[in-house]
């Protein structure tokens, strides 16, 4: 969840209005110097009453399922994406990913690639390779990733069109 209102226009209609807050809990926070809203995932029960009362339409809430606790892979920061596990590559075989907009595709690859750490969902104290490593002992993505580590193996990422495929790889598929 996430809002956009500037502060200086905004005389916090969606705290005002909120059931949590009326029962005194801080489900939405609002401080001068922010630039947006911040609202508590634990404490947000999802009635959508506050992305009503908004006269910006700067709220959006998405009600993920409660069992998303575990299992997550990357997170970018409070209120925001969270990755949960990853696609196991295997050895020899192409990997595709398909899915809409929004679900994690270009992020998975992003880990798998190297580009992206996975932090474990811990985004403001991520874990070091070992403990990484440890996390996904006894599966394909700690052999994955302690080849990637080491150099042994390297991804790559077919382009969506094509014909830019010379641009990207060079070699022989046989």
């Amino acid at each position: 969840m996430r809002t956009d209102a500037s502060t200086k226009k905004c005389n916090q209609e969606c705290k005002k209005s909120c059931p949590v807050v009326k029962l005194g809990k801080l489900c939405i926070e609002v401080k001068p110097t922010d630039k947006i809203a911040f609202i508590s995932e634990v404490l947000c029960i999802g009635c959508g009453i506050c992305v009503k009362k908004c006269p910006f339409e700067a709220i959006s809430i998405i009600n993920l399922p409660k069992n998303l606790e575990k299992d997550t892979t990357h997170r970018f920061g409070p209120n925001s994406f969270k990755l949960h596990r990853l696609p196991q590559p295997r050895p020899g075989q192409v990997l595709g990913l398909v899915g809409t907009n929004g679900i994690g595709e270009s992020t998975a690859l992003k880990v798998l690639l190297g580009e992206y750490k996975p932090n474990l969902g811990r985004y403001d104290n991520p874990p070091d390779w070992q403990e990484i490593l440890e996390y996904f002992r006894g599966s394909e993505l700690q052999n994955y990733f302690t080849k990637m580590l080491q150099s042994q193996i390297h991804a790559i990422v077919k382009p969506q069109y094509v014909d830019h495929i010379p641009k990207v790889v060079r070699g022989t598929v046989g």
